[in-house]
């Protein structure tokens, strides 16, 4: 058997200003994916290792993948999806092409266009017309009647963190197979829950997440089902099928998958109000001063605090400044903590353009935040220390830069990043242990954090993920859509 593979990974945050273009993307081409492509993290990993396992060939297009952002530029998505096609055509002229087999997210937006992978699935059919496809896809992926007309099965991840992705990759390539072996169509069966969730409800550690997943997997064991998954939509994303979803694929027995969804979306809307924020939480001064009090009053250490509304894993631009802005109105009680107040971090790249010309041990001014989100944040004037640099950071090769404000330490990146990255601290020669009060731009903790905080305070602050949905400003979604209307009638259409 021949089967085309390759991917697309992007969550487009449509609250965010920045065009995610190509210096913010990982692209492999070709053979790459079977040597650079191959992380337990990539979907990909695990459709390449269950197709080899199972003696196909496999015909390697483009993945492409990027820290969550704004919507992706239409020429450089244009230039991949080009790629994916010419690929596709070369491999046709070596002879046929059995199935298809792709990890994609499900919530990419091209600017101008709408839904990327809609619109290279819809290229790459026309292509191959009678080939069966199925995909992978993250949990937050948005389904579209055309995503639907246009894939055979689909199994999304059913963790958040999503920690499960090379085994999701590896369940949608086993659809494949199952249909092209058997000779039975694969059907899919959908219903849309008009709701959604901000990330920070729907840890699957906890309810109800953790027993609306574990009714997926006791569907997947119950004979004709073959992949239950529900898609919880992109709550920063302003787009008109945004919503969560129920997506159920059968081979050959397209009832059964019907009534499984059916199931799945009336439990899923029965429990719509247990949807909470597990984790401590306040607004952005009352946070803090929890903070503080803990640190100075309970001497708890290291207690960290979550920026969550200028998240860059959520797509947020990562230069809002609502939390700075209330730590610099309370510098009285932050000179006094035992150690500095660890600020991780700002997506800045002229500030850190200044601190590398200027060197490590340097005194300069520069201004942090607002070069992107102008609304939520604000460009802060300071006059700050060098304290180290660090090049060629990570897979995005930035450059990081901490620089030192009274009792506040603070890192910049040259490139919009993640600060959940467990190595990044230390590529500037930081522990994060070592210090009594830690904020953070993420919603929940990655592990690497949680591990070590003695306590997790989450602010709600002010920024392009944030975690109060009704505060924003919504236009294009169908409405009613719980939590920003609360109608009781739900439409499993």
């Amino acid at each position: 058997m021949r089967i085309l593979i390759g991917g697309m990974n992007h969550e487009s945050n449509t609250f965010n200003p920045i065009i995610t273009g190509k210096d913010d993307f990982i692209v492999l081409h070709g053979d790459a994916l079977f040597t650079e492509g191959l992380l337990p993290s990539y979907a990909s990993t695990g459709i390449i290792r269950e197709l080899q396992a199972e003696g196909c060939t496999l015909v390697p297009t483009v993945l492409a993948r990027a820290v969550p952002n704004g919507a992706v530029s239409a020429s450089f998505y244009q230039s991949l999806k080009d790629e994916f096609l010419n690929r596709t055509k070369a491999a046709l002229e070596q002879g046929s092409i059995d199935g298809v087999c792709l990890a994609l997210h499900g919530s990419m937006k091209v600017a101008g266009l709408g839904c990327a992978e809609e619109n290279l699935l819809a290229s790459l059919r026309s292509l191959l017309p009678d080939c069966p496809f199925t995909v992978a896809l993250d949990m937050h992926a948005t389904i579209t009647p055309a995503l639907l007309r246009l894939v055979d099965g689909f199994v999304g991840y059913k963790t958040a963190p999503h920690v499960d992705c090379l085994e999701t990759g590896a369940h949608a390539a086993s659809l494949l197979l199952r249909t092209i072996r058997t000779g039975k169509k694969l059907h899919t069966a959908y219903r849309r829950i008009p709701m959604l969730i901000a990330g920070e409800k729907s840890e699957t550690e906890a309810e109800p997440m953790r027993s609306l997943i574990d009714a997926c997997r006791r569907a997947e064991i119950e004979p004709g089902i073959l992949a239950a998954s529900f898609l919880l939509g992109f709550p920063w994303a302003d787009s008109e099928y945004n919503a969560v979803s129920v997506l159920v694929t059968t081979l050959d027995n397209p009832q059964a998958g019907e009534d499984c969804a059916q199931s799945l979306a009336d439990a899923f809307w029965v429990r719509r109000h247990d949807f909470t924020f597990r984790t401590e939480h306040y607004d952005t001064a009352a946070a803090l001063q929890v903070a503080y009090r803990a640190v100075l009053e309970e001497e708890q250490k290291p207690v960290f605090l979550s920026d969550s509304g200028d998240n860059p894993t959520a797509g947020a631009t990562g230069d809002a400044t609502d939390m700075l802005e209330r730590i610099l109105e309370s510098l009285d009680s932050a000179d006094i903590l035992p150690t500095p107040l660890l600020y991780t971090g700002f997506y800045d790249e002229p500030a850190v353009k200044k601190c590398r010309e200027a060197g490590v041990g340097a005194a300069l001014s520069l201004t942090i935040g607002g070069n992107w989100d102008t609304i939520n944040g604000k460009k802060i004037a300071l006059t700050v220390r060098v304290e180290n640099l660090a090049e060629d950071f990570g897979p995005y090769h930035a450059v990081l830069a901490l620089i030192s404000y009274r009792n506040l330490r603070i890192v910049l990146s040259s490139k919009h990043i993640g600060f959940g990255d467990d190595k990044l601290l230390s590529a500037l020669g930081i522990n994060a242990a070592d210090y009594c009060l830690v904020v953070v731009k993420l919603g929940y903790l990655e592990p690497c954090f949680k591990r070590i905080a003695t306590r997790a305070i989450m602010a709600t602050t002010k920024g392009c993920s944030n975690e109060v949905l009704e505060m924003l400003p919504y236009r294009s979604v169908c409405r009613p859509l719980y939590p920003l209307d609360r109608s009781d009638s739900p439409d499993h259409s």
